[in-house]
């Protein structure tokens, strides 16, 4: 992600007019909520999940909540500090793709993993996080559940979480563990292919929309991608030729070093991509393509620059993105809410 602000107009006041509508709003739109054993969101504002409203939450009762699926959102980046929920770029350009989902049916969460210069993060700890989130995930709905219930082990689970807004709780009880979308956008796009080659066990992935995803950790840092050109090293705490241990980790960090897949994947990029080679997310998706036929969609939209596509309200959104990752669906629920007007 380019760094100067200047050279996004049109996201910066996205941004703007978002949280415009946020403090006008009457109710609260989200929840961020502490995982990894934090008690509250640390001070560096990382490790928690952003648990948005649920179309529905405005029931009285957890029991009568519930949702299609559950779209796990990952910014990108670069993996860098200065990008994540609530920066100066919306959300690091994803700020927009919560609301859609919801308004279709969806339950959201966004993902505040460590970035790179943070205590224990790069890899493996920002990796570790995505996956903490997904059980956090899980954990939430179990929990959300037991308070109608005798359940003891998600009622002390929470307990322990400290919520005391009922909105929240019914939010949390929208969350779909067994239905997750994972949709991940440039470095937020490799920790969600990641991710979905690592799915915890109390969670299960429908699909996998990867947005211009940073794929290919080993072309990548031979291709020097990011405008600092450091960022995949940074990232890896490394670089891949500095010993067999440096290269083994590559591999494990890589989704292309983990093909094939085996969920639904849709990979698309814009042609006019500035921040992630269009050539390296092509290579990325020819390979995976060529494994699972079957599985996996590639699209490449004409004219797109790097965050165009992930504007909801873009056309290379609504009329590129929504209906290819429609096809890659395989639940028929999902499917037709993802399309509703």
């Amino acid at each position: 992600v380019c760094s100067k602000e200047s050279i996004f107009p049109n996201l910066c006041a996205s941004k703007q007019n978002f949280l415009f509508t946020v403090s006008m709003a009457s109710e609260k739109l989200f929840w961020d909520i502490p995982f990894g054993g934090d008690v509250t969101v640390p001070e560096d504002r990382s490790r928690f999940l952003r648990v948005h409203a649920a179309s529905s939450s405005t029931s009285t009762s957890t029991s009568n909540v519930s949702s299609v699926g559950t779209a796990v959102i990952l910014h990108g980046g670069y993996w860098k500090n200065k990008f994540g929920l609530d920066d100066a770029y919306g959300n690091a350009g994803v700020i927009s793709l919560a609301p859609f989902f919801v308004q279709r049916g969806f339950s959201a969460v966004e993902v505040e993993y460590r970035r790179a210069d943070h205590e224990g993060g790069g890899w493996p700890g920002t990796n570790e996080d995505c996956l903490e989130a997904m059980r956090l995930i899980a954990e939430l709905r179990a929990a959300a559940e037991s308070r109608t219930t005798s359940a003891e082990q998600p009622a002390a689970v929470a307990s322990k979480l400290n919520i005391d807004d009922e909105r929240c709780w019914q939010a949390c009880a929208a969350l779909r563990p067994d239905r997750l979308l994972l949709v991940g956008h440039s470095a937020g796009g490799c920790l969600a292919l990641w991710s979905g080659h690592n799915c915890p066990g109390n969670a299960k992935v429908s699909a996998v929309l990867a947005l211009a995803p940073v794929a290919d950790l080993l072309k990548g840092h031979e291709l020097r991608i990011s405008d600092d050109g450091d960022a995949i090293e940074r990232y890896m705490h490394c670089v891949p030729d500095a010993s067999e241990s440096s290269l083994q980790a590559y591999k494990e960090a890589s989704p292309q070093c983990l093909l094939p897949v085996t969920f639904p994947l849709l990979v698309a990029w814009g042609d006019a991509d500035k921040d992630v080679p269009p050539d390296l997310v092509k290579s990325y998706a020819d390979a995976a393509s060529a494994m699972s036929p079957e599985l996996v969609k590639a699209l490449a939209i004409p004219e797109a620059d790097h965050f165009a596509i992930v504007d909801a309200g873009s056309s290379a959104w609504k009329e590129h993105i929504v209906p290819a990752l429609a096809e890659v669906l395989v639940d028929e629920e999902m499917k037709a809410a993802l399309l509703a007007a």
